[in-house]
């Protein structure tokens, strides 16, 4: 019994720490791509 609620915690951890993640290199990512926009047309020259 305690086995299996090691497993569920380490399940709960991990899907945590992968949503994390994976959030965190979305919002790079709009950035990144937010950025390249700005300095591909430029409108305040």
């Amino acid at each position: 019994m305690l086995y299996h609620f090691e497993l569920q915690m380490a399940g709960v951890i991990l899907l945590t720490a992968m949503t994390v993640g994976g959030i965190s290199l979305w919002l790079k990512r709009r950035k990144m791509n937010k950025e390249f926009q700005e300095s591909d047309n430029p409108q305040n020259i």
